[in-house]
């Protein structure tokens, strides 16, 4: 019977084996069963486990001279071993998986039962719905047809934010044309047509987007908005190609030191974690600070 000493090599051996087939496909060949390729998945784990069996087979022979490495009796119980190996690797990165989607979903919908209040609180801004409404005011002595059409955005837009956000996700189309909306309230304030500049595509049907997304970075635009002689003073920009949302905004701000008064905030921080929660390694965003152009850019991977 060997000795103690003599089975140390061997079991290193064995165990470096395991750890080889356990990580493989804990980290890699688990892709194939989160695409559902099953058929991929057992051919890889026979393929895996006999390559692995026999790289590693010859290493005992180095340690003993008279280990036999051409005996079936031999091979077969490592080859049955690493392809169990190979099973378990797999079933605890799926198990880690699942409960990360657990937690996941889980914080999603406290945040979602959470924000339902706050949703409703801050869909409707007081400031911008008072500025909007003394716009309208002013409007209705001077113009008021323009006056009345702004009372229709206003109607729809409300509507909008009442009873067609209630759902996970909504028509970008839709968004785009409250996000136009919008704007053009924004536009009453400024008599000069470049001060905004908008660019979105004409048609996105086929693209569904979270609710009420993008809306904060443009009202965080118009609100630290200023004239700095340059135009446009708030640049937007949408595009959708390819399964892919491109967002782009812009504005020139007035720097100051305090960091009350300056561009984004909790606001902005609270979209950064709706696009961890919904969009988790299919987003890309940019947020950029020169103390007098505010950037975001943001892409968003529908596939």
């Amino acid at each position: 019977m060997p000795s103690l000493p003599d089975l140390i090599p061997h079991l290193a051996i064995n165990l470096i084996c395991a750890a080889s087939v356990f990580y493989l496909f804990y980290f890699y060949f688990i892709r194939f069963v989160e695409k559902r390729q099953f058929i991929k998945y057992l051919l890889s784990s026979l393929l895996v486990s006999i390559l692995l069996t026999l790289m590693f087979i010859p290493l005992h022979k180095l340690v003993n001279a008279k280990f036999n490495i051409f005996n079936l009796k031999i091979i077969l119980p490592p080859v049955a071993e690493s392809f169990i190996l190979a099973q378990c690797g797999c079933l605890v990165r799926g198990f880690e998986n699942w409960f990360t989607h657990i937690q996941l979903r889980v914080e999603l919908e406290n945040r979602n039962l959470k924000n339902e209040l706050e949703l409703l609180k801050s869909q409707i801004n007081p400031h911008f719905l008072f500025n909007s409404l003394n716009n309208i005011d002013l409007l209705i002595h001077t113009m008021p047809d323009n006056a009345s059409d702004s009372l229709i955005t206003l109607s729809d837009m409300l509507r909008y934010m009442i009873y067609e956000t209630k759902t996970d996700v909504v028509s970008l189309q839709n968004e785009i044309v409250y996000i136009k909306n919008y704007i053009d309230l924004q536009q009453l304030r400024f008599q000069n047509p470049d001060y905004i500049r908008v660019s979105f595509p004409d048609r996105c049907e086929d693209i569904r987007i979270a609710p009420l997304l993008l809306i904060p970075f443009i009202e965080n635009a118009f609100k630290y908005s200023f004239n700095a002689g340059i135009y446009p003073v708030v640049d937007i920009q949408l595009q959708c190609k390819n399964s892919v949302l491109h967002f782009y905004c812009h504005n020139y701000f007035q720097y100051v030191e305090s960091q009350h008064d300056r561009p984004g905030g909790v606001g902005l921080e609270n979209v950064k974690r709706r696009l961890e929660l919904l969009y988790p390694g299919k987003y890309k965003i940019k947020i950029s600070d020169d103390k007098q152009i505010f950037k975001v850019e943001l892409i968003i991977q529908w596939i």
